[in-house]
């Protein structure tokens, strides 16, 4: 068990925590090592030759470190032999940043259920040395059914919502997992429609690879542009084949240049 103390800390202290929990939910593991947690390293050093190495790396610190995103972690790994203490480590290493994600359906569907819709994120790290694996889209991804998750529920920006006024047009525009607000507004809207209430126009411009590996929600808003709750267009990075020779939404947009000029002179919500 590891205690951590100190008064100007974002981690609990009033009681011993594993080290486990404290690396892998209170503490950035990494973000991108500073000049000064560079400094740090360079005077625990003993080895003349890694301080030399570390020294070289101010003369073009954006381009070596910030832009490889080298953290503090990497730099211990590459240097084994500095004895930094723990508690130096520890101190050195910003708080766990909230992971935000847009509620990806809308309380008119059911008002018990809620949904979220990510991408695990998932390759070579910059650095050169092992994986990059994202904190929290690796954490949900590995939830079992029944899992109790700790979340705030904070209201978006005020003018991310959908029109109260029906007669207002909207246009949404995204790609990949970007479709998460917008799956909830479709979904909205065609729980209004179903009610019988009549709605202007909504155009959604989605981009993806393929339609056969990664269309989120392909059948849901098939069946949603049916009921006129949305018109999509769509393009397809790998298949463009299927989307008109679009490979990319600004491509449809710029194809689509009239309509939505004439939309934006109706006043839609974008």
């Amino acid at each position: 068990m590891l205690q951590i103390a100190g008064k100007n800390t974002a981690l609990p202290t009033e009681h011993p925590i594993s080290a486990h929990n404290l690396f892998s939910a209170y503490l950035e593991l990494g973000l991108p090592v500073t000049k000064r947690g560079v400094n740090m390293l360079i005077e625990a050093s003993k080895d003349e030759e890694t301080k030399k190495e570390l020294k070289q790396v101010f003369d073009d610190f954006d381009k070596q470190i910030t832009e490889k995103r080298v953290s503090l972690l990497d730099l211990l790994e590459r240097y084994p032999t500095i004895d930094l203490p723990l508690g130096a480590f520890v101190a050195s290493l910003m708080s766990m940043r909230v992971r935000q994600y847009s509620i990806s359906s809308s309380p008119l569907a059911d008002p018990r259920r809620v949904t979220l819709t990510y991408s695990v994120l998932k390759g070579d790290s910059l650095s050169g040395r092992g994986r990059h694996i994202g904190v929290a889209s690796h954490y949900l991804s590995h939830l079992e059914p029944g899992d109790i998750v700790h979340v705030a529920v904070k209201p978006s920006h005020q003018s991310f919502h959908l029109p109260t006024d029906g007669n207002v047009p909207v246009l949404m525009f995204g790609a990949g997992t970007g479709l998460a607000p917008f799956r909830s507004f479709i979904q909205e809207r065609a729980a209004q429609i179903g009610a019988g209430r009549q709605l202007a126009p909504a155009h959604l411009y989605y981009g993806c690879r393929h339609p056969d590996q990664d269309s989120l929600y392909a059948d849901e808003l098939a069946r949603w542009e049916k009921m006129e709750a949305v018109t999509i267009h769509r393009a397809y990075s790998k298949a463009p084949e299927l989307s008109n020779g679009h490979k990319h939404i600004d491509e449809v947009m710029r194809a689509d240049g009239q309509t939505l000029l004439d939309l934006w002179e109706a006043n839609a919500r974008v």
